[in-house]
């Protein structure tokens, strides 16, 4: 007999959302949400398929005697089921085939949701269902259960939100499902427990009584058609048992009284476990799942946590007081919930705030009132422009929801079948109502006010996560700012005027032009001695989107580590002076990067393509401008934080190898030390120097790509030009990539570090590149990374391997990473042979394979690597990377495909008996890794040793490539070799 099936509205979705939604109900009352994916043109990587299942029970079901066993339940579903009595044969399954899963808890829902590979899907739908069905349980398994619940609690335990979100529970009213250990460990499910049969019996009964097909949902999410889904889940789910009992109903509980009096009439004072001095002050609302199509709470958030002119963040930032500050509704840990919403204002108070916390209390008081006194218009002008950016956001295809099955699963339960896609994404309804009740809320001195510090004496401690406190009555004073602020404004606090960045244009301007035909890469617009421009409209991906690329090139920071560190120095100064335009930006979907390179800057600036301008505009603006406002203090605090960010790539072991080995082979002219030693020294009046000089040596390569008109390409590099006013580059030798040529042989270098992980890195030169060599060694990359050819030892490592090009020269890396023991370098040496074991038996492997063996591999390559860019982004970064290296070799993967489709297996073991026919050239870093507390600074003679080598070793030729002005390359000189062949 065939399964009855109710079809639910389609979801309301993105013109630029290609995917197909199916809702429905199963005759069992399990609800059901079906993705199907579009099959990927020839190129795109392969995708996995997904599935998430939401069971409508969590921790506010827990009985008052076994808190957490909602918790212990979602752990032990999977401790063995029919007709297989395995333990987690479920996870085993989906890892054995390359995927993974994962479950979570919420207040009222659990969820278990796992992705692998869409060949693998029913099988993997075979196992869920079974541990569904009829879970074991068995009693001997419970301490595992325990185990699990208690490694997960002491987890959460550590972070100081959690802890805090713990403290504000305890407040609850008496009765109140939140104020119950949600979470659980040893002590509520063992010590609290006396009868382990009574806790066995209760899991049973939890799972029997809600783990029913009628308070069940389920998402899957794969590429295969929606009817082939649609069979599956009615295969798979169809059969679940259903039940007459409903979730508790939480309804009857008033917001208004969720917490005592306690919560606002107090003053917590929490001991810091972060770090941090944080301010938050808390209000109850109602459930924000009511108000999906007005979402008065986020403009709210928006508002309040806004960094422009006018801010709170921006008035306390001016005074040193505050380096962050946010709102909006706390989702996280166990505050997710239907019952009521936590509105939070947080600010991160710097020592200064601290001592003038009376002032940011008011500022913040004040600054909530001009909500309650701006006129109606006002209001709905700033919901208008919420609503217009969201939209905008929702259209952007690179931006679109990602749409993950946990998250979708989890709206198709609380929200109407039609609005999945949009509840409190979009926003329907500007509602003043709505908004005026919330801004009421926001406006009452009914609180939670809890400072994070250090320099109390906490005399109080939570029950459960042992979080020490102090408590004491709002103080009197701090009332009085209160009533004060409701009368006395503050001049430079005032609501923001509509983002400038929102777009409102979404023309396609390859439709509007009637389509013309396009060359295939980008063409040349502008050749000067400062600047060259490159361009290309988009004609495949027909989305209103574009990119803008920048390379500043200058030789500067090759001139001394001092300007290297600068040079970091001076982007962080840039985005500091422009951080108030980067978050509107941010805001309206549009992305910036500012990134330093080993010779010069990036700028890389995408998204809906109307606006995009403001933001190159604004960083050419703060490079010119920022020395203006910068001040000593922030100076300081920004050399402290780079010396920070210096120290924690030191520390990495995969880093600071890769570090050493760039700069032997001439691709960073300083390591990170050499940086970290000269960063004390820099002083604000060197800053202001380089900030003044970087103009005057200074080449720009830009590319503009996506929906731009060429009018528009060049009004962008024009005012980028005006503005910056760029010198040429007097000596061009510094900026421009040369590498090193290694001896023959092997050279090792070796360290000792601080820690339990050692990493070994080798790395192997070819010389002169060519498509050819690239593309077999793409292919050995397959054999390499595959774990079928590797030891135990590089098995446990993670070996990776990977082809790397840099100024016309080929190389190859391999890296692998292992836990320390007492013979650390011993096992790096073994490791390293393993290593070029490793190598050798991958050149020998190809000599192995049949002809289908290769043909498969040929044809995995050309799926996954070597195929057309999948978007916009992959083509415009690798036509970006062309430019930015100077080779031009536009189209090199479709170029490498066509190698690699015409390269016989005779081909490539000809090329690779040559190549080991040549001698090695090898260079490896071994960091070895040690707990004792005595590994002292580094050898001087090692850096020595290191200087040495590579002041010793000749260059290779630099390799000069003429690109024709329609972005092909016009000649590339003999010594490059066989580049396009």
């Amino acid at each position: 007999m065939a399964e009855r099936v109710t079809y639910l509205e389609d979801p309301y979705k993105s013109e630029n959302d290609k995917d197909t939604y199916k809702s429905l109900d199963l005759s069992n009352g399990l609800r059901a949400l079906l993705v199907s994916v579009p099959t990927p043109h020839i190129g795109a990587h392969p995708h996995n398929a997904s599935c998430s299942l939401l069971v409508d029970h969590g921790p506010f079901a827990d009985p008052c005697n076994y808190q957490g066993l909602a918790h212990m339940l979602q752990h032990m579903i999977f401790m063995g089921s029919t007709p297989d009595a395995g333990q987690n044969v479920f996870f085993e399954h989906v890892k054995k085939h390359g995927g993974e899963c994962w479950s979570s808890i919420h207040s009222e829902d659990t969820q278990f949701t796992f992705e692998v590979s869409d060949q693998h899907l029913e099988s993997s739908l075979d196992f869920l269902a079974f541990a569904l069905k009829n879970p074991l349980m068995p009693q001997e398994t419970m301490e595992c259960g325990r185990a699990i619940v208690e490694s997960e609690f002491q987890r959460l335990a550590k972070k100081g939100d959690n802890r805090r979100s713990q403290l504000l529970d305890s407040l609850a009213s008496a009765g109140y499902p939140h104020g119950s250990f949600h979470l659980g460990n040893m002590k509520s499910l063992k010590d609290n427990v006396s009868d382990d049969k009574d806790l066995h019996a209760a899991l049973h009964a939890a799972w029997c009584d809600n783990y029913a097909a009628n308070r069940m949902y389920v998402c899957l999410k794969a590429r295969l058609p929606i009817d082939v889904l649609e069979c599956m889940v009615i295969r798979h789910f169809g059969q679940l048992r259903c039940n007459d009992i409903m979730a508790p109903d939480l309804s009857k509980f008033d917001y208004r009284h969720a917490y005592r009096s306690e919560f606002h009439e107090q003053v917590f004072y929490v001991e810091d476990v972060d770090n941090c001095c944080k301010l938050e002050l808390t209000w109850v609302l109602p459930s924000m799942r009511s108000y999906y199509h007005s979402n008065p709470d986020k403009l709210l958030s928006r508002q309040i946590s806004y960094k422009g002119e006018g801010s709170l963040f921006a008035y306390l930032q001016r005074r040193h007081w505050a380096c962050h500050l946010g709102a909006g509704i706390d989702e996280a840990y166990f505050n997710n919930h239907s019952m009521h919403g936590l509105f939070k204002v947080y600010i991160f108070l710097s020592s200064e705030g601290y001592k003038h916390i009376d002032e940011v209390l008011f500022a913040t008081f004040a600054y909530l009132k001009i909500f309650a006194n701006s006129s109606k218009e006002s209001m709905l002008k700033l919901y208008e422009d919420q609503q217009k950016g969201q939209a905008a956001e929702f259209r952007l295809p690179d931006r679109l929801y990602s749409h993950d099955v946990d998250e979708l699963v989890f709206r198709s339960k609380y929200y109407p079948a039609k609005y999945i896609l949009t509840a409190r994404q979009l926003t329907y309804d500007k509602s003043m109502r709505h908004l005026s009740k919330l801004i009421g809320i926001l406006n009452s001195f009914k609180f939670n006010l809890m400072i994070t510090s250090q320099d109390k004496v906490y005399d109080k401690q939570e029950q459960w996560f042992g979080t020490r406190y102090t408590s004491k009555p709002m103080p009197e004073n701090w009332k009085e700012l209160w009533k004060k602020s409701q009368t006395q404004r503050i001049a430079e606090l005032f609501l923001p005027e509509p983002n400038p960045f929102v777009a409102h244009d979404f023309t396609i301007f390859w439709h509007e032009q009637g389509r013309p035909k396009l060359p295939p890469y980008p063409k040349r617009l502008i050749k000067t001695n400062t600047c060259e421009l490159w361009f290309r409209q988009d004609d495949k991906f027909g989305k209103p989107q574009a990119y803008l690329c920048f390379f500043f090139l200058t030789p500067l920071p090759r001139e001394s580590a001092k300007n290297a560190a600068m040079c970091d120095m001076y982007a962080s100064m840039v985005e500091m002076h422009v951080q108030n335009e980067l978050d509107l930006a941010e805001e309206a979907n549009l992305n910036c990067r500012f990134l330093v390179m080993d010779n010069g800057l990036r700028l890389f600036v995408s998204g809906y393509n109307e606006k995009l301008h403001l933001i190159v505009e604004a960083i050419a603006e703060g490079m010119i401008n920022f020395c203006d406002t910068i001040a000593e203090r922030l100076f300081s605090r920004d050399r402290q934080v780079q010396g920070k960010t210096y120290l924690e790539r030191l520390k990495c072991p995969c880093t600071f190898s890769k570090n050493i080995l760039q700069y032997v082979l001439g691709e960073k002219p300083w390591t990170t030390e050499d940086l970290y030693k000269a960063l004390n020294a820099i002083t604000l009046e060197e800053l202001k120097t380089f900030a003044h000089k970087l103009p005057q040596q200074l080449y720009i390569k830009a590319l503009i790509q996506g929906n731009y008109t060429e009018q528009a390409a060049h009004k962008v590099l024009n005012a980028l030009l005006s503005r910056l006013e760029c010198k040429p580059i007097g000596d061009q030798r510094l900026a421009k990539n040369r590498i090193v040529k290694l001896p023959r042989g092997s050279k090792v270098f070796c360290f000792d570090m601080k820690g339990t992980r050692t990493n070994v890195t080798n790395y192997y030169q070819f010389g002169e590149n060519s498509l050819r060599a690239e593309v077999i060694f793409n292919l050995i990359s397959m054999m390499v990374n595959s774990q079928h050819y590797h030891t135990e030892e590089l098995k446990a490592g993670g070996v990776k391997g990977w082809t790397h090009v840099n100024a016309g020269i080929l190389g190859y890396y391999l890296s692998v990473n292992f836990e320390g023991n007492a013979a650390a370098e011993e096992s790096a040496n073994t490791i390293n042979k393993d290593m070029d074991t490793l190598r050798r038996q991958s050149w020998m492997l190809v000599h192995q394979l049949d002809d289908q063996s290769y043909a498969a591999m040929k044809e995995q390559l050309l799926l996954v690597a070597l195929g057309p860019p999948p978007t916009l982004l992959n083509e415009v970064g690798e036509n970006f990377n062309e430019i930015v290296q100077g080779t031009y070799v536009f189209g090199r993967t479709q170029r490498k495909a066509h190698v690699m489709r015409s390269l016989t297996k005779a081909d490539v073991k000809r090329f690779l008996s040559d190549t080991n026919g040549r001698s090695l050239r090898k260079l490896s870093v071994e960091l070895i890794g040690h707990n004792a507390t005595n590994v002292g600074e580094r050898d001087e003679k090692l850096d020595d040793a290191i200087h040495d080598f590579k002041s010793g070793l000749e260059m290779y030729q630099k390799v000069t490539v003429l690109p024709c002005v329609d972005g092909n390359w016009l000649q590339i000189p003999n010594q490059v070799g066989d580049v396009c062949n």
